[in-house]
C-alpha cells in the first residue's frame, strides 16, 4: 500500500509536476495553499507526510508549520518544506519550528523522493 504525500504549493504546474513525478512510489493529495491543506486534514486526511511551500496566498507554509506543530492531531506529520528562500537563517527557524527537513527550489526530485522515504521509515 502507498503512503500518502500531501502537497502544499500555490503552483498548479509544479503541483501537477511533482505528483506525475512521485505518484509511481506515493498516493498524491494536493492543496494549492495552507488553508486548502487545513480544510483537507481536518475533513479526514491523514497524510504520511506533507510537502510544502512557503511562500502561498491565504495560508503560507510558515503559518501552517506552526499550526500543524500546535496540533495533537497533526503534530506527529513531518513537514518537507520547499522553498526558492536560501538563507541559513530561514533554515534554522524552519527547522526549530518543527519542519522535518528543508530543500531549496529548484532541486533534484530523486533527492526529495529519498528525503520523503527515510521521514517515512524513521516514523515506522
Amino acid at each position: 500500500m502507498k503512503k500518502k504525500l500531501l502537497l502544499v504549493d500555490d503552483k498548479s504546474d509544479f503541483r501537477q509536476l511533482l505528483s506525475i513525478i512521485l505518484q509511481s512510489k506515493f498516493e498524491i493529495v494536493t492543496a494549492g495553499n495552507g488553508l486548502e491543506a487545513l480544510a483537507l486534514l481536518q475533513s479526514g486526511c491523514f497524510p504520511d507526510i506533507i510537502v510544502s511551500d512557503l511562500s502561498m496566498p491565504k495560508i503560507d507554509g510558515t503559518t501552517l508549520l506552526s499550526q500543524l506543530k500546535a496540533s495533537d492531531i497533526f503534530q506527529h506529520i513531518p513537514v518537507i518544506i520547499l522553498s526558492c528562500i536560501d538563507t541559513s537563517s530561514s533554515k534554522v527557524e524552519l527547522l526549530r519550528s518543527g519542519a522535518a527537513d528543508y530543500l531549496e527550489k529548484p532541486f533534484n526530485p530523486a533527492e526529495l523522493e529519498i528525503r520523503i522515504e527515510r521521514l517515512i521509515a524513521n516514523r515506522a
